[in-house]
């Protein structure tokens, strides 16, 4: 039988009383006057016992209440975490938009649609519920007078068209073709969050206290102040980040935490859900914000892979291109037909329009 801390230490005491009572030589003492003494001394040394426990009981109720203290003013003084918004949702309340239109398009959450004229629009957002569109056309464009919740604009580019979109914290966003970004009208508090599917280069203004998070379908890369690329596209199984300088951090649920270097890039595929990250020459990754393709003793079939997301066509051609590579750049800038009479000039291959937007690509004998 287990005893309680109580009676185990009164068995002790009464074992040592006993051992003693063996020992000691009392003279002078009657039977009854050293019975009456070792009752003294049991009695008070249970006193102290006594004592004693409900001193450990007292003690172990303050250190209770001084944990439980702790613990409510970490959960009140913490910082709360920013909440995450879900991804899809986000997505889907601009499914709405016409992708055949041929014009980069500013989609207000009222489902106003602002059609943005040339090649390479920009977007400017200054002070709070402001727009300046091609820096010469300035319009309001928020709609929570109030500000009690979040509000979303989308950026639409076609194929074909590049953006530039300036946040009114200083980030500075380019916009590849066939790309979607959604973005709030004004930045939250305690964070800085947008919502991409295609491909976009950042330079981020720097606020440690509003981290900027880059999200995509699959994973998110957060960022303090940096530059890089992301290229995530609906319909490639392969996702790229590319860091310019700075710092980044991959998030993805199933991996581990990746911090990227500048140089580096790291790829994931969907399908197959590896990933690596590797060294590469950035500027074959970046230099499309400038307007233009560069390629060294790339192979043919990249090179048209690129061309056909950036300007939205389908390019079929013979396996002998695959053997084929070439050297150059490729002005985005011009036309598809003017960019695609430069790369014949490349390559000793001839490219034909079929039907639609559909080209055909031989080889020359």
């Amino acid at each position: 039988m287990k005893l309680t801390q109580s009676e185990h230490t009164d068995n002790v005491l009464q074992d040592f009383f006993q051992h003693i009572k063996k020992d000691a030589d009392m003279p002078g003492l009657s039977s009854s006057a050293q019975k009456e003494l070792w009752n003294r001394i049991d009695h008070q040394n249970k006193y102290h016992d006594r004592r004693f426990a409900r001193l450990l009981v007292w003690s172990g109720s303050i250190a209770a209440s001084i944990c439980i203290l702790v613990v409510a003013g970490w959960y009140t003084f913490s910082p709360p975490q920013p909440a995450k918004v879900d991804y899809s949702s986000i997505m889907r309340s601009f499914e709405h938009v016409d992708e055949t239109v041929d014009k980069v398009q500013l989609v207000l959450s009222n489902n106003k649609k602002i059609t943005i004229e040339g090649q390479e629009a920009h977007v400017d957002y200054e002070e709070e519920g402001w727009v300046n569109i091609n820096k010469n056309e300035k319009m309001e464009v928020k709609e929570d007078p109030e500000g009690e919740q979040t509000v979303f604009n989308q950026l639409v580019v076609p194929a074909g068209k590049r953006s530039m979109l300036t946040f009114n914290d200083g980030t500075r966003v380019w916009i590849n073709a066939s790309t979607k970004l959604v973005y709030p009208v004004n930045f939250e508090k305690n964070k800085r969050e947008v919502f991409v599917e295609g491909e976009i280069y950042l330079e981020v203004a720097s606020d440690p206290v509003r981290p900027f998070v880059v999200r995509t379908g699959t994973l998110d890369v957060k960022v303090l102040g940096t530059q890089f690329n992301v290229s995530s596209y609906a319909d490639q199984p392969d996702l790229h980040v590319v860091l310019v300088s700075g710092s980044v951090e991959i998030q993805q649920d199933g991996i581990p935490k990746e911090i990227l270097q500048p140089n580096q890039m790291f790829s994931y595929n969907e399908k197959s859900k590896e990933f690596s990250t590797s060294i590469v020459d950035i500027a074959d990754y970046i230099a499309w914000k400038d307007g233009y393709y560069p390629f060294y003793r790339q192979d043919l079939s990249t090179v048209l892979a690129k061309l056909s997301k950036y300007y939205g066509v389908q390019f079929i051609w013979h396996e002998k291109v695959r053997e084929l590579s070439c050297s150059g750049k490729l002005d985005l800038k011009e036309d598809l037909q003017e960019v695609l009479s430069a790369l014949e000039k490349t390559a000793p291959i001839e490219i034909q329009k079929t039907t639609g937007r559909e080209y055909i690509v031989i080889v020359k004998p």
